[in-house]
């Protein structure tokens, strides 16, 4: 389980933005269950029309569990705007969390929350953490966008790898410096090898006289 990310102070958020990541918009933003959920419902179902179809009253139940599974896919949602977060589950009420009273946002499997001020978490349909750049634009930044950021500095990053398969991940200064003393050992070599002959001896020929017969 990941710890919930602090909300971010909504001033200093938009004073410190990174370029690489657009400002946000505070534009309300709606999360639901991923529809594709629909089609494996619709497999299930059918099992379990089988199942019931050999034995309806003892299996005649297990077509319940589809209906309530879609019906827990169309219900469910969060929405995310000025005002803070509208949470709508399926099998309870809603919620409604205020920014003053909102702490951070975490992540438990593949499962989200909402924690509040007072330590109360409150599960969040249809958020993964895929959401977070919508997240954060939709709370104007007070929900930091961890995933954008990372790919962000990933993106400045330069991967070396060598010839024995090693991956070696560095800045753009640090690939600058790599490459230099790459530049200076080469150069070594070169200086060293115009020194030396080709058949590696050092000391130079010398001339014989001729011979007086």
């Amino acid at each position: 389980m990941t710890d919930p990310a602090p909300a971010d102070n909504l001033a200093d958020n938009n004073a410190t933005t990174s370029s690489t990541i657009p400002a946000p918009t505070g534009e309300t933003k709606e999360f639901v269950p991923e529809r594709t959920h629909v089609f494996a419902i619709a497999l299930m179902a059918m099992v379990c029309i089988i199942m019931a179809g050999w034995n309806p009253l003892l299996l005649g139940w297990t077509v319940l569990i589809p209906a309530l599974w879609i019906y827990w896919v169309l219900r469910g949602k969060t929405t995310v705007g000025e005002k803070g977060i509208a949470i709508r589950y399926a099998f309870k009420g809603r919620k409604t969390i205020s920014w003053d009273n909102f702490e951070g946002i975490g992540f438990q499997g593949s499962k989200a929350f909402a924690e509040t001020s007072t330590g109360t978490k409150h599960n969040l349909p249809g958020v993964t953490f895929n959401s977070l750049p919508g997240l954060y634009d939709a709370s104007r930044g007070r929900i930091p966008d961890a995933l954008s950021e990372g790919k962000a500095a990933a993106d400045e990053k330069v991967v070396i790898v060598h010839r024995d398969g090693q991956q070696i991940l560095m800045d753009k200064e640090e690939y600058a410096q790599y490459q230099a003393a790459q530049d200076g050992a080469a150069s070594t070599v070169l200086e060293t090898n115009e020194a030396v002959p080709q058949n590696g001896n050092t000391n130079p020929p010398r001339e014989t006289p001729p011979s007086d017969g």
